[in-house]
């Protein structure tokens, strides 16, 4: 049992459940070796996720393994220091959230944020993050409220705007707005980047954004470059939440693209 213990400190998780095997060999009713084995599968299951950003699935684990009866706990102890890990790139997918809602993407927010709920709720141990979604989704609705009655008021004015025009004026086409489907609001007509459909600023921020166009981190990435963790459009890696290029600030509806290091791109 001391070897497969000193194993665990050591984080060779399944030679030590070779040696509790060998324990059980020895006293097949040995409840201790029994959990501890038990522990050790849930620990190379997070292990395993790993480098899938499974964080709600590593959490359920550690829930279990804690959850697990034994006198030691040495398995418990590094189930838990890998917590605070889980715990911190829950908090930073979070952050990306409150992104979606500052950047105005509500429906997708909204989803996501729901989705992350869910997930929270099946864990005691993300009350704080649980709390923090929740109130997320009231001030995602409450900006899609607004952002709905804007675009409705701007409709209307655009409406009346366009019944007062002379047919026969051919200035009228001089400041006349248009709609972008994207980002559901209007724009000048030269702003358009296919016309009738959706303005330079929304299309580059859907280029952007779109995982597909991912790049590998040049922190994490494993040297194969399979694994395209870095958003273009935050410059953010969303596996180990550092920073590998500049993220976008702000985007105009003439495709302007304004980067947080104050670098500017058009798009």
């Amino acid at each position: 049992m001391s070897n497969g213990k000193s194993s665990v400190v050591e984080e060779e998780y399944n030679k030590a459940i070779d040696y509790f095997d060998l324990a059980l060999e020895a006293k097949k009713d040995d409840k201790e070796a029994t959990n501890l084995i038990k522990q050790l599968k849930l620990m190379l299951e997070i292990e395993e996720s790993e480098s899938h950003g499974a964080y709600f699935y590593q959490m359920e684990r550690i829930d279990k393994i804690n959850a697990i009866d034994t006198e030691t706990d040495v398995v418990k102890k590094k189930a838990n220091d890998y917590k605070e890990d889980v715990l911190k790139n829950i908090d930073d997918s979070i952050d990306y959230l409150e992104e979606e809602i500052n950047d105005g993407d509500y429906e997708k927010a909204q989803k996501d944020i729901e989705d992350f709920i869910k997930e929270c709720k099946k864990s005691d141990s993300l009350g704080e993050q649980l709390d923090r979604c929740e109130g997320l989704l009231k001030t995602c609705k409450a900006e899609k409220k607004k952002a709905e009655e804007e675009a409705k008021r701007e409709a209307e004015e655009q409406q009346v705007s366009s019944n007062s025009k002379k047919s026969s004026s051919k200035d009228n086409d001089n400041g006349v707005k248009a709609y972008c489907n994207e980002g559901k609001h209007y724009i000048d007509v030269d702003d358009y980047y296919e016309m009738g459909v959706n303005c330079r600023g929304c299309e580059a921020k859907k280029t952007l954004k779109s995982p597909s166009n991912n790049l590998p981190c040049e922190f994490c990435d494993d040297g194969s470059g399979l694994e395209r963790t870095v958003s273009l459009y935050t410059g953010k890696c969303y596996k180990c939440g550092k920073k590998n290029f500049a993220g976008v600030k702000k985007i105009y509806n003439d495709g302007t693209i304004v980067y947080d290091d104050g670098s500017v791109e058009n798009w």
